[in-house]
């Protein structure tokens, strides 16, 4: 027995249990702490210059979408904030776009009307075995590409889309204080001179990405739908038809919300992935955090270990906290024990 209580037997056998699990966190430190020093090194040799003073350094380039004031004289900080948001912006976009086409494809897929499951059918084959990229390169080369010129454009109720991009129109507050009083006005897209002025503009290379990425990752997204509406057991439509109600409320009161206890775990891996594929952008030089940090930034200032360890850093954060909001909402919509 040990002086503290606890039976020397017990505390060897702690000790023998602890002692791999220490060994190998100290090798593991070791080698981190050998590679920093000698990749330190190895930079001192050849001139390149450590540390991130670079980012308050003037950006002196272009970003072709910015969703935040920015000029070429803003830091490259601020560039990467415009690149990040660009980025979120695609990723929301294209997550929005795939569930709602893929809730539409699922619901297809399990439709009584034969011809119209076939479609449902036809559609995830098609989609989910032709490569993202190629189906990007699609939308943007074949089919945004070919869209008319300036003085072409399809206009509809505010909205222009020609082969520069679409066009739409924002809202603008003029008095804050007066906002439901008509302090606000519209700002409709106009013809200028070489293209179209006012508004908010979407290039072509983002309606790609967001096609491409959607409709793609709606092929998988409609197979979550599928296989989530047939866990609901057959004995719930049967009750639910026999008390009178209409196939909208079966849906939406009974069917539905049983299904999404199924379709969120799943559906948090496909969100994920959607995210991470945006980095895809950079083959049709959209302006996302590969392309503008890891390409642009990289090229003026030559240090590539610490951009590449905040692109990695920052695709890590950002799929990490879609993984977190998607398993408290699982957590939250699932049934809970009595007890627990």
């Amino acid at each position: 027995m040990s002086q503290s209580g606890v039976p020397s037997s017990r505390l060897a056998r702690k000790i023998r249990d602890l002692l791999p699990q220490m060994l190998i966190m100290l090798g593991v430190a070791l080698l981190v702490y050998f590679v920093v020093v000698t990749t330190r090194e190895n930079l001192a040799q050849l001139g390149v210059q450590s540390g991130f003073e670079f980012l308050h350094k003037e950006a002196g380039f272009a970003i072709a979408q910015t969703l935040i004031p920015y000029t070429e004289g803003s830091s490259i900080l601020r560039a990467f904030c415009v690149a990040l948001l660009n980025t979120l912006l695609l990723a929301v976009v294209s997550i929005g776009l795939a569930s709602l086409f893929g809730l539409g494809i699922g619901i297809m897929r399990l439709s009584s009307n034969w011809l119209v499951a076939k479609l449902g059918l036809i559609y995830v084959e098609i989609f989910r075995n032709i490569p993202v990229l190629l189906q990007i390169f699609f939308w943007y080369f074949v089919v945004l590409r070919s869209l008319p010129g300036f003085a072409d454009s399809f206009t509809f109720a505010g909205f222009v889309l020609n082969n520069r991009g679409l066009y739409f129109p924002t809202l603008q507050i003029d008095d804050w204080s007066a906002l439901f009083s008509g302090g606000w006005h519209l700002v409709v897209p106009h013809p200028g001179r070489f293209e179209y002025e006012g508004g908010f503009a979407l290039m072509p290379e983002f309606l790609a990405l967001a096609l491409g990425l959607s409709m793609y990752n709606a092929s998988y997204i409609g197979e979550i739908t599928r296989s989530g509406f047939l866990a609901v057991a057959r004995g719930q439509y049967e009750a639910a038809s026999a008390l009178g109600l209409s196939g909208y409320v079966i849906f939406r009161r009974i069917t539905f919300p049983q299904a999404l206890r199924v379709m969120i775990p799943p559906l948090s891996t496909v969100y994920m992935n959607i995210f991470k594929a945006t980095s895809l952008a950079a083959a049709i030089a959209y302006p996302d955090i590969v392309s503008v940090f890891v390409g642009t930034v990289n090229n003026l200032v030559g240090q590539p270990i610490e951009i590449m360890l905040l692109t990695l850093a920052t695709y890590a954060a950002v799929s990490f906290a879609i993984a977190w909001a998607m398993n408290s909402y699982n957590r939250r919509i699932q049934i809970q024990e009595r007890g627990e």
